[in-house]
């Protein structure tokens, strides 16, 4: 008889538990419980409501706000109004007890609560081109540089330590894990394609189109410039048919407006993908801001010519994954930008600086073939970054043809 009240009681203490265990995952999975639909169903076969909840919870709450920190409720009883009290009361509760404030705002649906529990993405995490953000940017001139004219072992790329520490400078809004720099799946990722053929291929397109060179002679270019250059390389070099897009996408009635730029460029490479299904390859054109005293420039075939970095989003914040931007083409957006990488190390030693790692997609999960690229900064000249795309169709094409850079 005693082992059996035991096993029932035990059998209580896991049923509460579960229960428990439920009801925390149902509230912290992304919505509210009222708004949960799995929680409206199972509303609707109990005799429950939230309000009993609701209730029980801020009495529990006052409850405790009264028997341990009665300073709390002391206004309530008294009756007097005593702005020193008052805040010293609220830096009790925001500072020593923030759940009840928490619980106050979940309930009341307050917009700092409410944007965790809900579908609606708020705007602060649209994946616009925000200035503020893209200020956060590591340093790119502090960089170590790349490419050292050899090439890299099997075994050392598979070594994560050694991949991020060689390759690749993560910025501080987002983190790197081992899943994303598998090195045996990055490097094994094929990514060839037959080069020859009269359908387009490669699309060169540039979501900041009104980023300009140094001024030279009274002279400059943009990035446009340097998108067809790229494209007259691909094409009359190496046979691959291009569609170059020139739109102008961070301005708006004309002034400089980067706000939506990403999603105005992202809808126009939808389309044109729509309407060109035989294009496998997607590269967004970008110029660099560094310091003053910095100049990206190596010299290749005798002839100045600016540094590039690959560029990858990897749909994640330090505060953890951004569902809504999910990219399916990470992992072979991230082959592309690595293998890339290597081969520049193999023929053009301090061509490229490191792969710069940031948190958003950057339209990067259109295609699997998709790359950011910065062509130098605000500090080369244009004849500088056109000549930097010889290089790099030459790399393209190795990479499209099948080459891999790695004993």
């Amino acid at each position: 008889m005693y082992q059996n009240k035991i096993n029932f009681t035990r059998i209580v203490e896991i049923l509460l538990m579960t229960i428990f265990l439920v009801l925390c995952l149902m509230l912290f999975s992304g919505h509210r419980l009222v708004d949960n639909p799995r929680w409206r169903e199972f509303a609707k076969k109990i005799p429950l409501r939230m309000e009993l909840w609701k209730d029980a919870g801020e009495s529990w709450i006052n409850h405790a706000q009264n028997e341990l920190v009665p300073l709390l409720s002391y206004e309530e009883y008294v009756e007097e109004d005593n702005v020193l009290l008052s805040f010293l009361c609220a830096v009790i509760q925001t500072e020593l007890f923030p759940v009840q404030q928490y619980s106050v705002d979940y309930w009341n649906g307050n917009d700092n609560i409410s944007s965790l529990y809900s579908d609606k993405v708020p705007d602060y995490f649209t994946e616009a081109d925000d200035e503020s953000v893209e200020n956060k940017k590591k340093d790119p001139g502090n960089m170590d540089q790349t490419g050292t004219g050899k090439t890299y072992s099997f075994t050392k790329l598979t070594d994560y330590k050694f991949l991020l520490d060689h390759f690749y400078i993560v910025d501080e809004t987002t983190t790197m894990t081992k899943a994303d720099l598998n090195g045996k799946k990055l490097l094994e990722t094929d990514l060839s394609l037959p080069v020859s053929g009269d359908n387009p291929m490669v699309l060169i397109y540039h979501t900041h189109g009104s980023e300009t060179y140094k001024k030279t002679k009274g002279k400059t270019g943009s990035v446009v410039d340097v998108g067809k250059k790229l494209a007259n390389e691909l094409e009359n070099k190496y046979g691959i048919s291009v569609i170059h897009d020139t739109s102008i996408y961070d301005q708006v009635n004309g002034k400089l407006d980067r706000n939506a730029a990403y999603n105005y460029a992202g809808d126009s490479v939808e389309a044109t993908l729509k309407k060109y299904p035989s294009i496998q390859v997607v590269l967004d054109l970008h110029r660099d801001s560094v310091e003053d005293s910095i100049h990206l420039v190596t010299e290749i075939d005798g002839k100045k010519t600016a540094q590039i970095m690959f560029f990858n989003g990897v749909s994640r914040l330090k505060s953890g994954e951004i569902d809504y931007l999910f990219n399916p083409n990470k992992t072979e957006n991230l082959a592309f930008s690595l293998q890339m990488q290597l081969l520049a190390a193999k023929y053009y030693p301090n061509y490229t600086r490191k792969i710069y790692i940031k948190g958003y997609r950057y339209n990067l999960h259109l295609v699997k073939r998709a790359m950011l690229i910065e062509v130098g900064a605000q500090n080369n000249t244009v004849t500088e970054a056109k000549n930097a795309m010889v290089p790099l169709a030459e790399l393209l094409y190795r990479l499209l043809s099948g080459e891999k850079a790695y004993q």
